[in-house]
């Protein structure tokens, strides 16, 4: 535990040497600030004068601005995120000090996760920036306090499952560029991919003149790359769970992915190992 803090505490000063925390960090209140404000002020126009807007009724908070907020904190980690993971592992490999860490008295665990905690320690700023726009919403909308902690968490966990995957890349590329490049792409095409699935149809389209056992064998494939484009992004689980409504399924989900992405991490960092 000892060591892993010591790499852990390492990476965390690293990024506030260079500019990266402070960049990430700033970003991250602007932009999000910006959003909160135009979201916050859009929803009190609505609720002035909902059917100029379609809506019937004055909508629901959770709905209309809280959710989508959330879901867009979590997009925006992953948007600019890249460059806290980028560097945790492709930095040691492109200054030639990748061997070096690898033959210390240092476990493959105590290095991993002292990398991915230290990546973790800078959604903290990130929380207290949500936080304080959670706050704003909830003294002027009545909200159960519930409903916030469970946004919150939704957000860290989005973050954790992004880092995680960052981790991952990081272990894999040459230099920080390719891997903040090919993180950002992988993010970007499963978002796209995901946004395109919503759209499939529920049943392949299959002409009459098939017989029954290849359009049974056939629709049974596509239902199964069907469900999986849809799930693959990110933030699909996200949405409920910022509702308020916590599903496991979504959580487990969570919890799957960052442990897959950690133990392709590991796997990684022991191959290396194994060849310094």
């Amino acid at each position: 535990m000892r060591n892993t803090w010591a790499v852990c505490k390492r990476e965390f000063i690293g990024y506030f040497i260079t500019p990266i925390g402070y960049v990430f960090t700033g970003m991250f209140a602007l932009v999000s600030g910006l959003a909160f404000a135009s979201s916050f002020l859009f929803f009190a126009v609505v609720t002035q004068g909902p059917t100029k807007y379609g809506y019937t009724g004055i909508p629901k908070f959770e709905e209309t601005l809280l959710s989508p907020f959330l879901v867009f904190c979590g997009m925006l980690i992953m948007f600019i995120g890249p460059l806290l993971t980028m560097r945790l592992l492709a930095e040691e490999r492109n200054r030639g000090t990748m061997e070096l860490l690898l033959t210390y008295p240092l476990r493959t665990s105590e290095i991993l996760f002292g990398k991915y905690l230290a990546a973790l320690g800078l959604l903290l700023p990130v929380i207290a920036v949500i936080s304080v726009h959670l706050s704003i919403m909830a003294y002027f909308v009545p909200v159960e306090p519930v409903i916030l902690i469970f946004g919150l968490f939704a957000v860290v966990l989005m973050g954790m499952a992004f880092i995680s995957m960052g981790l991952f890349v990081s272990a894999i590329a040459r230099n920080q560029i390719t891997a903040g490049t090919m993180t950002f792409g992988i993010w970007f095409v499963s978002y796209v991919l995901g946004s395109l699935g919503k759209d499939l149809p529920q049943k392949i389209p299959a002409p009459e003149t098939w017989s029954a056992p290849v359009k049974a064998t056939l629709g049974f494939v596509y239902s199964i790359f069907r469900q999986f484009i849809q799930e693959l992004p990110i933030d699909a689980h996200a949405a409920e769970m910022a509702k308020g409504v916590v599903d496991p399924r979504d959580v487990v989900y969570y919890v799957l992915f960052t442990a897959f992405f950690l133990f392709l991490t590991f796997q990684a960092l022991e191959t290396r190992k194994w060849r310094a």
